[in-house]
């Protein structure tokens, strides 16, 4: 599931660059859209690059996550980044024996937590951790939930408020996700 939030990412760099061809490696490997601006080609990339900087370099290779910079990041550094500003690429765990789904971004996690009564899952609990509400983390959670529980056969009953109003949402949850009173 990628949804339209995906930033735009923009690789700035220069095509006989070791280090700008190792980005657009990195890149290809997430299998996210990215537009490659050559810097010495086109003058007006190297004025856009020019204009992220107050000391108006030609600072390259340059990747832009929507509106966060990342100057010569370590590969490391650079799926943080995508991890936290792109959270729809992170697979959803099913942690069975704690009776929860999580999304682990960069260690902290999102969840939606259950109880099983008869053959139904009540989502009982969602939750972000604080440092990431407000960024549309909560939405991909649920609906990566509703996915997963797709995908495993599940009927569920939603008891949390949150995951009611994903969940009302859309017509394409109706067959799995039953509303609680």
């Amino acid at each position: 599931m990628m949804s339209n939030s995906i930033p735009i990412i923009k690789l700035y760099g220069a095509e006989g660059c070791h280090k700008t061809k190792y980005y657009q490696l990195l890149l290809d490997e997430t299998e996210l859209p990215y537009q490659f601006l050559d810097v010495e080609d086109n003058k007006d990339h190297a004025t856009e690059l020019r204009g992220l900087y107050e000391n108006e370099k030609l600072n390259f290779p340059t990747i832009t996550i929507g509106s966060k910079k990342l100057r010569n990041p370590y590969k490391e550094e650079l799926h943080k980044w995508l991890n936290k500003l792109i959270p729809e690429r992170l697979p959803i765990i099913h942690d069975t024996d704690n009776r929860r789904f999580i999304l682990d971004i960069n260690g902290e996690l999102a969840k939606v937590t259950y109880q099983l009564r008869g053959d139904r899952m009540y989502l009982i609990h969602s939750e972000v951790p604080f440092n990431m509400r407000g960024q549309g983390i909560g939405k991909v959670l649920v609906e990566k939930t509703f996915e997963k529980l797709t995908e495993e056969k599940f009927k569920a009953v939603a008891v949390c408020s949150y995951v009611k109003v994903v969940a009302k949402r859309s017509k394409k949850w109706n067959t799995i996700i039953e509303q609680a009173n």
